[in-house]
């Protein structure tokens, strides 16, 4: 098992492998990444669509550590051409909301250190403004009471 494959294993996010890494210093990793799938869905049609049109600017998004260290994905998002409704659409991926410069288990991983931590502590912990750590617990905490409001009792 090569380097790669050992770090796709070890970040864990189905269908997605670690392409490079990049170590910085003694506090960070950086992992290079690509969907294994090849294909992307329309948001319009859902049609399946194979044809990739391009690519966007690399973006770094913030996940979990790994082995103490904090971690980034850097990904560059696909572009694909619809063939059933003729619209370029950009990919959506489960391990991401979109815009979010965050993965989405990093989201509630933060979220749950809130409910019971000082922001600034988690902040501190995170290399993150507190206004950040606020931000993604308000957003968690306003996801779930929607989520419970959908899903209450009868």
């Amino acid at each position: 098992m090569d380097e790669n494959q050992l770090l796709t294993q070890v970040l864990g996010i189905e269908k997605l492998e670690v392409r490079g890494s990049k170590i910085a210093g003694a506090e960070e990793i950086y992992l290079n990444v690509e969907p294994m799938l090849k294909v992307g869905i329309c948001p319009d049609c859902n049609e399946i669509s194979l044809h990739e049109h391009d690519r966007g600017e690399e973006q770094n998004i913030r996940d979990l550590a790994i082995a103490g260290r904090r971690c980034w994905l850097m990904y560059r998002p696909r572009r694909f051409r619809c063939e059933g409704c003729q619209k370029t659409f950009v990919e959506r991926v489960e391990w991401r909301r979109v815009g979010m410069s965050y993965t989405t288990r990093y989201e509630k991983y933060i979220y749950q250190r809130s409910r019971r931590e000082a922001i600034s502590q988690i902040a501190e912990d995170e290399g993150l403004s507190e206004e950040a750590v606020r931000a993604i617990f308000e957003d968690m905490a306003k996801k779930r009471s929607r989520h419970k409001g959908t899903h209450g009792s009868k």
